[in-house]
Formats: C-alpha cells, sequence, structure tokens
C-alpha cells in the first residue's frame, strides 16, 4: 500500500508469526534505533520504550491486536491498548500519551476481509520510508537485533474515545455551534462511529445517522466510498450538511444541503480561500496530490495561490508540506492535513472546519463550492496481468501521444499502477468532456491488449 502493511488477514504479512516478527523488530528498533522514531529528531520520553496500540472495526484486528502485543512486551516494550479509534486519534494520542511510537490495525478503506498495520512516529506523523525499509529488513534477516529485556509492561487506555472527542469538541466549541441544525453523518460502520455523533451532538445539532452500527464485518459498506446515500439523506431531512467519513476515519466527503456530492478538492478549494482571507495560509500554497483537479488549480491560481503536487498517499503530502511549510494539503479521496491542529488526515476535524466556515460567513456548502468548477475527469481502471514500466510498452505510448492531442494544454493524462491491487488507472481529465472520454479510452484499450488480465 502507500503506507504500512496492507494484506488479507491471517495470511501472508498479516499471519499471526510475521506479525509477531514485525512487532519485535519495531521493539529492537525503539531499544537500538530511537532516532528512527521521529521525524524532528525528537528524543525518547522515557527509559523504556512505549507502544500505543489502537484498531478499527474489523473482526480481524483483535487477532492482529494481540500478536502484536505479545511481540512487543517480549521484546522489553511498555504496551498502551485503546480498543477502536480512527487513525487521527491514534497519532493525537501517541503524542498525548508521550508514547514513542503508534500501531494501528486497519486497512482504511479495503474490504472486510483485508486488514493493515501503520505506524506513527512519537510526533504522531506517519512512519517514514526509511523506518518501514528498516522494519522489514530486521524480520526478514537472521540477526533480529533481539536483547533478553525484561518484559515490558501492559497497560489498557480506557478513555481513549473520550480524550479524542473531547479533543475535537472543545476545538470546535470555542468557535461556533449548530443549534437548530441538522447534520446527516456516514460512518462507514467504522472507526468514527461512536465518535463523530458525540461530537456534533455536542455540538448541539439534529443528527441523521448512517452507517454507525460496526459488528465486526459491515466496514467501508458505506461511507465515504458511497456517498449517494447521505446525499439523499440530505435532501430528504432538510439537513445543513453531509459528511461521509471511511473506516479508519482519515477521510471525509462533504455532502452539501442541496444534495451535491464534493470531494477532497472542493473541501481544500474552500479551506485555502477561506484560510487566504484570514491571513493563516503561510508562503500561499497548498499541497495536493496528481490526482486533484485541474479546476482545483485553476481556482487557486486566481488567488495567487500556489498548489504543489505529489504523488499519490497522504505521506508525500504531508511530507511536502513539512518541507514547504504550507499548513493545508490533502487529497481528493478526501484526506485533509491541517497541519496547525494534527499531524495527520483527520476527518471529523476536516468536516468540523468546513462547517466552521459554513457558520462563520453564513453561507451554505453549494455557495462556498462555487469557488471551484470541476473539470470533466474519466478514471479508467485496467485489471492487468503484470506490471512493466508503462512507458517500455510501444502501444500505450503511443496511444498517450495521441491522447495528449486530443486533450490539449488545458487537460492531462495520468498513468499509474495501483499500490494495493493488480490494477492499471487511467485517468484523463480537461475542458471537454467528449474528449477526456475518448483519450481516457484510448489509452486504457492500448494497456488492456498490452497486458491485461481479461
Amino acid at each position: 500500500g502507500t503506507d504500512g502493511i496492507r494484506a488479507i488477514a491471517g495470511q501472508g504479512a498479516l499471519a499471526p508469526e510475521t506479525i509477531m516478527a514485525v512487532a519485535k523488530a519495531v521493539g529492537a528498533l525503539l531499544w537500538n534505533e530511537p532516532q528512527l522514531f521521529s521525524r524532528q529528531g525528537r528524543k525518547p520520553r522515557s527509559a523504556t520504550p512505549r507502544a500505543l496500540l489502537a484498531l478499527d472495526t474489523r473482526s480481524s484486528g483483535h487477532m492482529i491486536q494481540g500478536a502484536l502485543v505479545a511481540g512487543l512486551l517480549a521484546s522489553g516494550v511498555d504496551v498502551l491498548e485503546a480498543d477502536v479509534l480512527p487513525a487521527p486519534a491514534c497519532a493525537y494520542l501517541t503524542r498525548r500519551l508521550r508514547c514513542d511510537v503508534a500501531l494501528f490495525v486497519s486497512a482504511s478503506h479495503n474490504p472486510n476481509d483485508y486488514n493493515g498495520i501503520k505506524l506513527f512516529d512519537r510526533d504522531g506523523f506517519k512512519a517514514t520510508t526509511a523506518l518501514e525499509r528498516r522494519i522489514e529488513e530486521l524480520v526478514f534477516s537472521e540477526h533480529k537485533g533481539e536483547v533478553r529485556r525484561p518484559i515490558g509492561r501492559y497497560e489498557r487506555v480506557r478513555n481513549a474515545q473520550e480524550m479524542y472527542a473531547g479533543a475535537l469538541t472543545e476545538w470546535a466549541l470555542s468557535r461556533f455551534d449548530l443549534r437548530g441544525r441538522t447534520v446527516v453523518l456516514d460512518c462507514a460502520n467504522g472507526a468514527v462511529s461512536h465518535i463523530a455523533p458525540v461530537v456534533f451532538n455536542r455540538l448541539g445539532a439534529e443528527l441523521r445517522l448512517l452507517n454507525a452500527t460496526p459488528d465486526g464485518r459491515n466496514i467501508n459498506r458505506g461511507g465515504a466510498l458511497f456517498p449517494k446515500r447521505t446525499s439523499s439523506a440530505v435532501k430528504r431531512s432538510g439537513a445543513f450538511c453531509g459528511f461521509c467519513f471511511d473506516g479508519d476515519g482519515d477521510r471525509v466527503i462533504p455532502v452539501a444541503e442541496n444534495g451535491a456530492i464534493l470531494d477532497g478538492d472542493f473541501a481544500m478549494a474552500i479551506l485555502a480561500l477561506d484560510m487566504l482571507r484570514r491571513r493563516r495560509l503561510p508562503h500561499r500554497t497548498v499541497v495536493s496530490t496528481v490526482m486533484s483537479n485541474m479546476g482545483f488549480e485553476v481556482a487557486l491560481r486566481k488567488h495567487n495561490i500556489k498548489v504543489l503536487r505529489t504523488g499519490v498517499g497522504d505521506r508525500l503530502v504531508l511530507e511536502k508540506m513539512l518541507e514547504t511549510g504550507a499548513r493545508l494539503g490533502g487529497e481528493q479521496s478526501g484526506h485533509l492535513i491541517l497541519l496547525k491542529e494534527s499531524t495527520t488526515g483527520d476527518g471529523i476535524l476536516a468536516a468540523l472546519a468546513l462547517t466552521e466556515v459554513m457558520v462563520r460567513t453564513n453561507k451554505h456548502l453549494s455557495e462556498l463550492a462555487k469557488v471551484m468548477r470541476r473539470f470533466p475527469q474519466v478514471l479508467i481502471n485496467v485489471p492487468v496481468s503484470s506490471k512493466p514500466p508503462l512507458q517500455n510498452l510501444p502501444p500505450v505510448q503511443k496511444a498517450v501521444k495521441e491522447a495528449e492531442r486530443l486533450l490539449g494544454s488545458t487537460g492531462r493524462l495520468l498513468l499509474r499502477y495501483s499500490g494495493t491491487e493488480p490494477v492499471a488507472r487511467v485517468m484523463a481529465e480537461g475542458e471537454n468532456r467528449k474528449k477526456v472520454k475518448e483519450a481516457a479510452e484510448l489509452v486504457a484499450d492500448a494497456i488492456k491488449r498490452s497486458i491485461g488480465s481479461e
């Protein structure tokens, strides 16, 4: 995947013995190479390393968490075990509980039979690739760097959800409230199911909840991947707005009062212009990825805001933000990083930030969204049998040249392989929908003919 480990639970990288080896590798590195656990060179906070563990609502999570607990304790690491938490809560509590690392068990937006492990460092940032590479080296090496140490101490964190919900509520209540307004929340039967409703409730909102009853198997059967239900619920109930979260709570898809489904680009555009007006956008810079719509860039350019693009994945966005001093970044898929408030993508926080702008400016989401016009964009997923570099396939290169000619100077074409499945993604966009579709199909067909798995 774009960060951490992801696989079918119980198999391969997520077989119990491998998970235990990963935990022991993390333990050995916490003792022997503690500098790997801070991007900012912060020293460990205590003599014995401390690890925080949390998970999303998948039923396989407890098996993985159990193996992690065993491996870490055996390596002499103190373990703080929380229950279900969103990824950003995990990042927040790593700092608040003075831990050196957090291991978060989740496969984000993937289906239920998948699971994964994400790492946050002691500053609450996603682990660096350097740290992940070292863990991998240790897991596969003969010399595991293990030293016999006293078994670590184990502690359950009982009020983890409340600590996080409380912090969000406090941030929001000092700025606005939602008395007399209806808000629709789709929690994807995931990690925000018992947190987002609590926070919006405390702000005084009337709530309409969708998919907020996780049973271990129904994660991501709604939420950010399927926003249409929220759209109809918003229209039906005359709601102020709606928000769709994903399984691990690090992204959000906003829905306007008229049922319009927005995405991360719209959310970033609205927040960027608001931050600019209030002089809170350092260097007039926003970071997004190559997937962001051209319309987003055009909208921000009108206000002399620079858009820096990175590869796909919120870790790359974060790294570019830290490097450039940007305070707002994110992805079209709904990951939004508000670096002054949080160290990672946070769906609930982003929803609150958007709501705050709506309440303060007294404008509905549909009106705020007018700052940007989405260029027609066509995305085609092509199942492939192998993943050779696409530039080495002459038929594909020929199709690309032709497609670029069709799209002209205001359009663009993007080809990449999925990081997690056997699929090539073709994305085309431009001002003319018909040409965009034609360009994307041209390239997708060439890929299908060359390496398609059908």
